[in-house]
This record gives C-alpha cells, structure tokens and sequence, in this order.
C-alpha cells in the first residue's frame, strides 16, 4: 500500500492477518523545489516496475515496454507494407521507435535517481517515519495557515528530510546516530516555532 504525500510517499506492506503495519518497507524522499507536475511524474516512475525479459541464455535481457515495441513497430511494419507504404519509411521507422523507447526509458531511470532518495531497512524506515511525520505536520500547519514562516519551516523541513535520507541512503543509523539525532532535534524546533 503506498502513501502520496507532499514530500514524497511511504510504501507499507499490510500483514496476511489484516493488521495495521508499524513501519514503512520503504520511504521515497523527492527533491525539494520540485513543482506538482515533477512530482506527480516521479510518483508514477517509482511505481512503475521497469520489468526486464530474457529471451534466451546466450541473449541479453530488454525492458518489457521494449520487447512490446519491437512486437508493434512490426506488426505496424506489416500493416503498413500491406498498405503499400514505401518500405523505404517503413523499416527506418521500424528500427528507431525500440531505440527511441529504450532511451526514453534510460532518461526517465535517470531523472528518478537524481530527484527522488529511496530509504529501505527497517531501522532506517522507521527514523525516516518520525522525520516524515513531523514533516507533515509542518505541512498541515501550512495549509491551515497560510503565512509565510510557516511556508519557509516545511521547505527548511523538507530540505532535511532529504538531506537525512541522503545521509541514510550513505550509512547505517548507527554509524550516522549523531547526525540523525542533530536533524530530529532541528526538526523538532521547527515544529515548536512554527505552532507558536
């Protein structure tokens, strides 16, 4: 089950009994300053599974959306020769919509790896869900109040909810125990200025 919010989402997988989990599998953290659209396309890639396909031992796997390129541009190419198109613009087409799909979907992997910090573990999650739920908070104190310290506490808030799961993506909670007890008491703060 995945949980949207303004700075990223939380992945929970609910147990067989139906039970409520307690932490998070995994924390995706994107990039402050990303506008609404940004954000809505880095949520979509972070659920999307990027499947790969082997065709054979001696073959290298491809992405499914690949795979399903190579089988329409085909069948296009059929289609289109039957309707006596030039086979001249036919094959070139052919050739170059796997190419372009297989480099849309290299940018697409890269754009998410610069804007979104994916924290996993359970030590770590369940940091990150305390830094998050703080975060939140900050953000609903936004949206009740629309001045503009409160405004400047949720991006401050946000830009250390990413530099932590930066710093989480980078070493273990207790390699990093100081510097993540820094950042939960700085958000701390920013939660008591910004109620009072």
């Amino acid at each position: 089950m995945k949980e949207n919010t303004r700075w990223g989402w939380r992945t929970w997988t609910v147990p067989s009994d139906g039970s409520l989990p307690e932490v998070p599998h995994q924390i995706g953290v994107i990039a402050p300053g990303t506008g609404r659209l940004h954000r809505l396309v880095l949520r979509w890639m972070a659920t999307r599974t990027s499947g790969r396909v082997t065709l054979g031992p001696t073959l290298p796997s491809v992405r499914r959306s690949t795979l399903c390129a190579v089988v329409l541009g085909l069948l296009g190419g059929l289609f289109a020769s039957r309707a006596s198109v030039a086979v001249d613009v036919v094959l070139p087409v052919v050739a170059l919509v796997p190419l372009l799909i297989e480099r849309l979907e290299d940018a697409l992997e890269t754009q998410e790896a610069v804007h979104v910090r994916r924290i996993q573990g359970e030590a770590a999650c369940r940091y990150a869900r305390r830094l998050g739920a703080l975060q939140d908070h900050l953000v609903v104190l936004v949206l009740h109040g629309h001045r503009y310290d409160l405004r400047r506490a949720a991006e401050v808030g946000h830009g250390l909810l990413w530099d932590t799961a930066g710093l989480l993506q980078l070493q273990d909670t207790r390699t990093a125990s100081a510097a993540l007890i820094n950042r939960e008491t700085l958000m701390l703060r920013l939660v008591d200025q910004a109620r009072a």
